[in-house]
């Protein structure tokens, strides 16, 4: 089998990603829906938003806060589709209680293959 070299300079692509890293408060509220299961106390599969690509890490996090709402609901839906179990209370300031959140700027294309949407 032929090893084929990494390129040392990889394509990028016009997004910048935010990642969403549940903290306690969310595990709380997942754990107060499933009492009958294990605890969950941490996550090891985050999801990644891709965004328009912006000039600054700051000009995205300004984006994320004024749209926080759908990710918020999205991570939500993620654990349990019953609306009526979601916190009712669904600010950016608790938003921000119950997720980390990483911005990248550089997002690498590795691959030679097309980017699709499902």
């Amino acid at each position: 089998m032929k090893i084929e070299p990494i390129p040392f300079y990889y394509e990028t692509i016009n997004r910048n990603a935010i990642v969403v890293r549940p903290k306690k408060p969310f595990f709380d509220w997942v754990n107060s829906i499933y009492k009958e299961s294990k605890p969950i106390e941490e996550r090891y599969e985050y999801n990644i938003y891709l965004v328009k690509e912006r000039d600054s890490n700051e000009e995205t996090l300004i984006w994320l806060k004024r749209n926080f709402l759908g990710i918020f609901e999205n991570e939500l839906n993620d654990w349990i589709i019953d609306e009526s179990k979601w916190p009712s209370k669904r600010t950016y300031k608790v938003f921000s209680e119950w997720f980390d959140v990483d911005i990248c700027s550089m997002i690498l294309d590795l691959e030679d293959l097309e980017i699709t949407k499902d």
